[in-house]
């Protein structure tokens, strides 16, 4: 069967080249597993970034809103500190005269 140096070589080089396929095989098949795992982690992040937009477009929605209101509130809240503001001059500037009439 082995009669020369030159078959040991080719039954060699065959082995090699067999271990050689198995070894490239692996490797594809764990650079196949690393990009699956890489694209499961990329489509978590875009559901999570995705997420989060919807989450910051309702909060700008709901804060829209309430300054709409936040901003009705204030100009009423501002003609009731300038009608009280009034009222205390009225009554202050009454004291006063009361005060001054009673000193003739």
């Amino acid at each position: 069967m082995l009669e020369t140096s030159r078959d040991v070589l080719n039954l060699l080089l065959g082995f090699s080249v067999l271990l050689l396929a198995i070894w490239l095989s692996w490797i594809f098949y764990q650079v196949g597993k690393t990009l699956q795992n890489v694209n499961k982690t990329i489509s978590g992040i875009q559901k999570a970034t995705e997420s989060f937009t919807q989450l910051m477009h309702k909060f700008k929605e709901k804060t829209n809103s309430a300054g709409a209101y936040l901003t009705v509130l204030l100009k009423s809240g501002q003609q009731i500190l300038e009608f009280v503001k009034t009222k205390k001059d009225k009554t202050a500037r009454k004291k006063s005269r009361a005060k001054d009439s009673k000193q003739k």
